[in-house]
């Protein structure tokens, strides 16, 4: 239940557009690499768990960084 519970939380919200290379390059690795997807998403869980300063959040806007303040403003 935690797995999906993240994943709704990370996929709640505005999204940015998709960047159709990136993609085509991820599915591709996931699909030669089926168990990635877990690994990938333990890991994107265990980062969310990390505390982060609001200064680096608000300096950097990549994805983690847009996942993480997500999170926060969830647990509010």
């Amino acid at each position: 239940m935690s797995i999906l519970s993240f994943l709704g939380r990370a996929m709640s919200g505005a999204q940015e557009a998709v960047d159709v290379e990136a993609d085509a390059i991820i599915r591709a690795f996931f699909k030669r690499n089926p168990e990635a997807a877990y690994h990938v998403t333990k890991l994107a869980m265990a980062l969310a768990k990390q505390p982060q300063p609001r200064s680096a959040l608000s300096k950097s806007r990549n994805w983690l960084a847009s996942l993480l303040e997500r999170r926060d403003n969830f647990a509010s």
